[in-house]
Parts: structure tokens; sequence; C-alpha cells
């Protein structure tokens, strides 16, 4: 008769698999510290959506127009100037309570452009609206490409 030891005498579940880190370490696959697989670079934000609030910002006097040097285009430049000057009333309405981007809608052209209309709160019953165009190009230096705004209007 051979001598068994009570543990693997025992009928039931099969027992767990030894594990070699220390006793706390969470298996990684449910760790929650970490982003779930295929979430893409933590903070990342679409184009589109970077250039409304870039331009919300500037529109109401919240950062000068050189926060967006490099990144908008010639006429679009000289257009966004105008709009700056002639939207005092945008800086006005945004005392007070911090301007958002409602909402967003991009169109996508043959040409690889992006078209964006976007809704902007400037105060809790003063809603505006942004048009834009972005156009990819290569980046002055190494990384590839970037977007870059060719035209905007504000009403």
């Amino acid at each position: 008769m051979a001598v068994t030891s009570p543990a693997s005498a025992r009928p039931g579940p099969a027992r767990a698999a030894r594990r070699s880190g220390p006793p706390n370490r969470h298996d990684h696959r449910h760790d929650h510290r970490r982003p779930p697989a295929g979430a893409g670079r933590p903070g990342a934000v679409p184009p589109h959506v970077w250039f409304a609030g870039r331009l919300l910002t500037v529109l109401t006097g919240r950062q000068p127009i050189s926060c967006l040097a490099g990144r908008v285009r010639g006429a679009a430049y000289d257009r966004l100037w105008e709009l700056v000057n002639a939207r005092a009333d945008w800086r006005h309405r945004a005392r007070g309570q911090a301007p958002y981007v409602h909402s967003c809608q991009v169109v996508r052209q043959l040409d690889g452009a992006l078209e964006v209309t976007a809704v902007v709160s400037l105060a809790r019953d003063a809603f505006r609206a942004i048009a834009f165009r972005l156009e990819r190009g290569p980046a002055a230096g190494p990384g590839g490409d970037v977007w870059r705004c060719t035209a905007v209007e504000a009403r």
C-alpha cells in the first residue's frame, strides 16, 4: 500500500501554479495601473480637437496668437489676426467661465485634408462656431508630418 500525503489525496481542483515573483505582485493581465491593450498613447488628442481648442484660446484672448506659430499658414494666419481683433466680444463673454469646445465635426476631403466645424461655448448661454481646414505637410525637423491650419473662420 502506497503512502500519500493528505494534500495530494484530496479530490478537487488542481493545485495553483507556483509564482516566481513577490507574493503581492499581481498578474500583469489584471493590473489596472496599465492602459488596456491597443489604447494608444495616453493623452493623445485628435488634431482637429487640438486645433479647435487652441483656436478658441486665441480667439478668447487666453493665449497669444504666437502659440500657433508654425501651425497656421500664411493667409490663415492673417485671417486669424483679423478675427482676434474683430471678436472682442468673445473675450468679454468668456470672462468668469472657462470657454470650451462643445462639439467638433470633421470631414476628410479626397486630398486628405480635414474640414472642421466646432461649436464652442463662451458662457452658459453663448455658443459660437469656428470653421477651419487642416492639411498635413512635412515637419520642419525630424518627426514626420504635422497638421497645419490653412483656413479659419469664426462667427
